[in-house]
């Protein structure tokens, strides 16, 4: 079990899809977020949240929280198309930590079909090195 837990925890690339889950709230992503934290050796974390209408603000600013503190993290791709919960108030947020950020390289965040208003937009667009996707 030790040795499980170790292998577990020195993970260096993760990849969850968890589209169009419909029992996936803001609840279940701060769950996540809390394990996340533990992956301190993690270098590349993607995670598809398509369609997760229950997702909101409140579980994106849990799982930017749990990113800033991963300090080998090169890689983000978060996929929040859909998510209907998600304003400027988590777009401020994914902003601010990338701002912040001194290792991620290679971002990309598709906010398509969120709230995310258009000075939102233009906000996150300002963070240097970092791929938006919106409509």
């Amino acid at each position: 079990m030790c040795t499980m837990l170790h292998s577990v925890i020195t993970l260096s690339h993760l990849d969850l899809d968890l589209s169009e889950n419909k029992k996936i709230t803001d609840s279940g992503v701060i769950d996540l977020s809390h394990r996340l934290s533990q992956l301190t050796h993690l270098i590349s974390f993607q995670i598809n949240l398509f369609w997760c209408y229950e997702v909101g603000d409140v579980g994106v600013s849990h799982v930017m929280d749990a990113i800033q503190s991963l300090q080998h993290l090169s890689r983000l791709h978060m996929n929040l198309w859909g998510c209907r919960g998600v304003t400027d108030v988590g777009g401020q947020k994914i902003g601010d930590i990338m701002r912040a950020s001194t290792s991620l390289i290679d971002v990309e965040v598709d906010i398509k079909e969120t709230r995310i208003s258009e000075s939102g937009v233009a906000n996150l667009r300002s963070v240097k090195a970092v791929s938006y996707t919106h409509l």
